[in-house]
């Protein structure tokens, strides 16, 4: 699937992988208006949702903003009943919010009966205990570490990792996964920062969403609202192996 009409053919590999072993089966550059027929934007959805996204100069910006109940709002986009893969290749290239309580995170994800595998390529926590993040100039909390976890049901996680970077908020990079039948391989900016032996073997769909809370703490009154601290997506993409 091609989001924004370009031929999934004209694109190069993942960012450190061997281009001629993979074939495109998902890419979204956001350009022009996001693609409703791909992206579902309700999940999150209440009657005190706020407008905190949208496509701007190629990009997806998701940002903090409270909502008409002055709380900060949770905002979910996904590919569920859209698109789904098993195994490949899958690829964000990001840059992350700042400021207390906000939670950024790009993963997999599907719900089979009862079971729910769930595969995070992507988990920041600015406002989390160091080194989660650090104080900028200003005191306000940036992203210096993120986490992929991989689920194989709900509460059985099967694998985890903590990767220190330099500020994740100051310019973009790229998270993938190589998702093979019996491993899973995480990658920064195209190098291995992770792989362990697990099995998950149903598709599953992508999200991008921003949260707030969990290891990050709760957003404050210093917490940055507004486009200007976006979690600011120029791509998603989705390669199978050939």
């Amino acid at each position: 699937m091609s989001s924004n009409g370009s031929s999934p053919t004209a694109s190069g590999g993942p960012a450190g992988q061997d281009g001629g072993q993979y074939e495109l089966t998902f890419v979204d550059e956001f350009n022009g208006e996001l693609n409703r027929n791909v992206w579902r934007t309700d999940r999150t959805d209440t009657e005190s949702s706020t407008t905190n996204f949208a496509t701007r100069n190629g990009a997806l910006k998701i940002w903090p903003q409270r909502g008409s109940n002055g709380e900060f709002f949770n905002r979910t986009l996904d590919t569920d009943g859209r698109f789904a893969q098993k195994y490949g290749y899958f690829e964000i290239e990001a840059k992350l919010p700042k400021g207390k309580g906000v939670w950024p995170a790009f993963w997999l994800f599907n719900q089979i009966g009862e079971r729910r595998p769930e595969i995070d390529i992507l988990e920041a926590y600015p406002g989390g205990e160091a080194p989660w993040g650090k104080p900028d100039a200003d005191g306000i909390p940036v992203p210096m570490m993120y986490a992929p976890v991989t689920w194989t049901d709900r509460g059985e996680r099967a694998g985890y990792a903590k990767v220190e970077t330099p500020d994740l908020s100051a310019g973009f990079h790229r998270y993938g996964l190589k998702w093979e039948p019996n491993r899973q391989t995480f990658y920064f900016d195209g190098r291995e920062v992770f792989s362990h032996e697990v099995t998950v073997s149903e598709p599953l769909y992508l999200i991008v969403d921003l949260w707030f809370g969990s290891a990050s703490g709760q957003p404050n009154d210093r917490t940055p609202t507004g486009e200007s601290n976006a979690f600011e997506v120029n791509y998603v993409k989705a390669w199978q192996f050939k």
